[in-house]
């Protein structure tokens, strides 16, 4: 397994490493493609238990976040979800009416996914549209990479203690505390490379030990889905390391808090 996951990395990181660099269209058109893969796996696991979302509210829901960023129109935002949320009422009560089970879950369901990954999967369209755009996304999704890794083989080393036991059972607080620890340490040396103007070593520092905190919520995120309907991975879609959702779990939450420390404090 290590092996696989190995060598899909090896083939894989190069080619994100150019979407990213390229940007524009491309970039914007592989991030709506992974939220929309994404948003089919929320409602694919879902199913495997016994809820029944209604995929096109999530879809829309994400389509709606990503092109409010993506066209520069967030007055997009609010309409299309107050008429979406009204679609899905309408859906729900549909649904109701044929004895269809939990429409109202159901329906909730699919909003929060939706909302989910769409709003914070839409974040890392806007930090690629920011001044040194390529250079903090890649920074942000190296901080992603490090601090799992560092979590993933710290606990297989040293871990004893379970971090979140019923949701998680393999994550303890030994990784945690390497995620932790390894976070501003590769903010800060990320910091020093050259072709950038935004970040100092301070705020490199202090955004992965941002992110070691918090990416594994992303993580747990996921997880407490996947334990709801006793599923492992998200999907099968990449050999060795499961699906979109588990390996973008933490990218979501990295990019929000990329986003908004960058121009809250820097910006």
């Amino acid at each position: 397994m290590l092996k696989t996951r190995f060598l899909v990395a090896v083939v894989a990181l190069p080619l994100l490493v150019a979407v990213i660099l390229v940007g524009g269209w491309l970039f914007a058109l592989v991030v709506l493609a992974a939220l929309l893969l994404g948003g089919l796996e929320y409602v694919q696991l879902l199913r495997q238990g016994q809820y029944q979302p209604p995929l096109a509210l999530a879809l829309a829901l994400i389509a709606l976040a990503w092109g409010a960023v993506w066209f520069e129109h967030p007055d997009w935002l609010t309409p299309g979800l107050a008429l979406l949320l009204i679609a899905g009422m309408f859906y729900a009560i549909w649904e109701r009416e044929h004895t269809r089970s939990h429409p109202i879950v159901n329906t909730a369901l699919a909003a929060f996914g939706g909302v989910y990954i769409g709003w914070l999967g839409s974040h890392l369209l806007a930090v690629r549209l920011l001044d040194d755009g390529a250079f903090l996304t890649l920074f942000l999704y190296g901080l992603v990479i490090t601090t799992d890794t560092a979590a993933y083989f710290a606990g297989r080393t040293w871990g004893k203690h379970k971090l979140s036991p019923l949701t998680s059972p393999k994550k303890t607080w030994e990784g945690y505390a390497a995620s932790v620890l390894s976070g501003p340490l590769v903010g800060a040396l990320g910091a020093l490379l050259p072709g950038h103007d935004t970040l100092t070593v301070l705020h490199g520092a202090l955004l992965g030990l941002l992110i070691g905190i918090l990416g594994t919520v992303g993580d747990l995120a996921m997880s407490a889905v996947k334990r709801e309907v006793g599923a492992k991975d998200s999907s099968h879609l990449i050999p060795g390391h499961g699906g979109i959702l588990d390996r973008t779990d933490s990218v979501l939450v990295a990019a929000v808090i990329g986003y908004y420390y960058i121009t809250w404090f820097i910006r």
